[in-house]
């Protein structure tokens, strides 16, 4: 039995989010629980240790969003970090994250 607040979800089904690309937030809205319940829960199931890194530099980033077509979350995924992340530091660096003004970089190459 669940105690109040607590989050249950299966590791299946965890795992699977994750593997989408789906953050904390996203699931916790998904299941109307908090994203501490659900980062608990994948702690506790050892699913995801790293939720943060490093920023990347940015030439990676200038280069990786002048590709268009990939959404701000495959990005992230593959720089190993949350899409808030890429979106700060693009921010920071004066990068257009909106599609856009992603595809002037790209016309630009």
């Amino acid at each position: 039995m669940e105690r109040r607040g607590e989050f249950g979800a299966s590791p299946a089904v965890l795992r699977q989010h994750l593997q989408d690309g789906d953050g904390y937030a996203d699931i916790a809205r998904r299941y109307a629980v908090s994203e501490n319940s659900v980062r608990y829960r994948c702690r506790q199931l050892g699913l995801r240790v790293l939720v943060n890194g490093r920023a990347p530099g940015e030439a990676a980033l200038r280069m990786a969003l002048s590709h268009s077509d990939l959404p701000i979350k495959t990005i992230a995924r593959a720089f190993g970090v949350e899409s808030r992340t890429i979106s700060r530091a693009a921010r920071a660096y004066g990068l257009p994250t909106d599609e856009v003004g992603r595809e002037a970089p790209r016309d630009a190459r």
